[in-house]
């Protein structure tokens, strides 16, 4: 609809228009919520083809969706929000033009900072800081914070 001419042919367009409507169309008798995120998850590539007021409900507390700046923008783009705004513009400020595909990902970086250097033998040269960041992690838990609750390989390292 924005009238971007791309370096391909007409019939590589045509056969990822065809597997988008194969994969809607699949999709499109699954009403379970599993499903239901998947598609909020994926909404860059989906525009009009979602009802955008569902997909508000996998907002989380920091105003992102997903911690993915990517999907977060899309929903913005389609259903204006000002919680997403912000996630937005603090990403913005803090980064620059190049923000990460999933942000803030501290607890997970800690963890798995943790668990390498287990593995490696090493743990016993940096007690203190383990102990610092499993007591963090601890406190997460405790309250249930979605950054270890909705993402399930740092649930898991959090709960070893």
């Amino acid at each position: 609809g924005m009238d971007l001419e791309f370096p391909v042919r007409q019939t590589d367009a045509d056969r990822l228009l065809h597997l988008q409507e194969i994969e809607l169309e699949r999709e499109a008798g699954d009403h379970s919520y599993g499903r239901k995120a998947y598609m909020a998850y994926v909404t860059e590539g989906l525009g009009n083809l979602l009802e955008w007021d569902e997909i508000m409900m996998f907002q989380r507390k920091n105003g992102s969706f997903f911690n993915c700046p990517s999907t977060t923008a899309a929903t913005l783009v389609n259903h204006y929000n000002d919680k997403a705004l912000q996630y937005l513009n603090c990403l913005v400020s803090k980064f620059g033009s190049a923000v990460p595909t999933v942000y803030p990902l501290n607890i997970y970086c800690q963890l798995s900072w943790v668990d390498a250097l287990e593995k490696m033998g090493i743990s016993q040269y940096f007690v203190s800081e383990i102990k610092s960041i499993l007591d963090t992690t601890y406190v997460s838990w405790l309250e249930r914070d979605e950054e270890i609750m909705l993402d399930i390989t740092t649930c898991a390292m959090a709960f070893r």
